[in-house]
């Protein structure tokens, strides 16, 4: 019987307290204010870190998450060689795991476009670097393995806007374009592309050439780089494991680096989870401020309601009903703050998402994280003002004025 007359006294003081609460006090206000700002903070930055990995998942995914790139690491030129395109081409058939791959030498050179000069990228190519990048072609044809040491040329779209202004009309194909002292005809104009990040190839500002008519434009002209696709159903670390095995016998003096998509996605979603826990970092220091706000308050809250502390302890309430009191009003005032963080947070991330032109997905841990940390903000900063509300002593606190 009296445990139980015990929590209809403790939940009287529960309603009580929140009927305070509900009330217009300025110190209310500011402390909902703090919280609020602190928890939408965290929300905001949530979502923004969840859309930030969904988006550059999203990417990697639309270029192909069975890519492979692979590149070489050499001593001087005189004492090392790198794989031949033989041996390169032999790739898909030496039980690498691979189904196709092109074979890459790059090349930098200035392209002149009116007064200034714009960077192009020379890339002497076999022909699979078009379906390994999903390159499409808006006129003509792509180069291929049969045109050999032909002078053709395939121009990327910012490399054909930057002709076209050049020339003061539009690029046809059957054009012609100096690059590097060569006069190369244009056989093909291709679509814009997203850039190749797995592959490191920004297709819009290239210009592919047959592979074996880098020698015209490329001092040296061995093979820089490899695209590659794995085979359906090959597991990707086996895959670059042997690949880098097989390479590495036809090279002197130097290490083949084979990074497939797999790997990159697993060591982008590492990086992620840092991004994540820096930016829940951010948050908390917001929502600890928010907190100290609600600490400040209910101190002073504690000061100007000595009097009535004083006739509750008079008329029987028990230190633990006026800690319970004050800590329900800090706890109180702290979801409530929440509750309109979460909002301000969800319309913050959507509009930093649609601004940065993203498909907003909700974290799925934002409202959980968030009534999370209020409460432990609420209890956290709200049990010292409530135990010292519930140290005063009842004569004293009567005689405060």
């Amino acid at each position: 019987m009296i445990s139980h007359t015990g929590r209809s006294v403790s939940w009287e003081i529960v309603c009580e307290t929140l009927k305070g609460v509900g009330a217009p006090k300025a110190r209310s206000i500011l402390a909902l204010i703090g919280v609020a700002i602190g928890t939408a903070a965290v929300i905001a930055m949530s979502h923004v870190g969840y859309d930030a990995k969904l988006e550059a998942l999203r990417q990697f995914e639309s270029l192909g998450v069975d890519l492979v790139s692979i590149t070489f690491q050499t001593g001087g030129a005189a004492e090392s060689k790198r794989p031949g395109l033989e041996t390169i081409l032999s790739l898909p058939s030496a039980g690498t795991g691979l189904s196709d791959v092109a074979a890459i030498v790059q090349g930098g050179f200035s392209l002149p476009q009116g007064e200034s000069q714009l960077q192009v990228i020379v890339l002497g190519a076999t022909q699979d670097i078009y379906s390994l990048t999903k390159t499409r072609l808006v006129a003509g044809r792509f180069t291929s393995d049969l045109d050999d040491f032909a002078p053709f040329a395939v121009l990327g779209s910012d490399i054909a806007s930057a002709v076209e202004t050049t020339h003061g009309r539009p690029t046809k194909v059957g054009d012609t374009v100096t690059i590097g002292g060569q006069v190369l005809t244009i056989i093909g104009l291709l679509a814009p592309t997203e850039p190749n990040m797995i592959l490191g190839l920004d297709m819009n500002r290239s210009v592919v050439i047959p592979f074996k008519a880098a020698r015209r434009m490329i001092s040296n002209p061995e093979v820089t780089s490899i695209a590659g696709r794995l085979s359906p159903g090959v597991d990707d670390s086996l895959s670059a494991d042997r690949t880098k095995k097989y390479l590495e016998r036809h090279l002197r003096n130097g290490s083949a680096n084979v990074q497939t998509a797999r790997q990159i996605i697993r060591s982008l979603e590492g990086q992620m989870r840092i991004y994540a826990v820096l930016l829940l970092g951010i948050g908390t220091v917001s929502m600890i401020v928010g907190g100290v706000g609600v600490m400040n308050v209910m101190l002073m809250s504690v000061m100007e309601r000595r009097q009535e502390i004083g006739l509750r302890q008079a008329l029987g309430a028990r230190r633990k009903d006026i800690r319970l009191m004050f800590l329900t009003e800090a706890l109180a005032l702290s979801l409530a703050g929440s509750v309109i963080g979460i909002a301000i947070g969800y319309i913050a991330g959507w509009i930093f998402a649609l601004s940065a032109d993203w498909q907003f997905q909700p974290a799925p841990a934002a409202i959980p994280l968030g009534i999370g940390m209020a409460i432990v903000v609420g209890l956290f900063f709200g049990i010292y003002p409530a135990s010292r509300a519930a140290r005063l002593e009842p004569i004293a606190a009567l005689r405060a004025d």
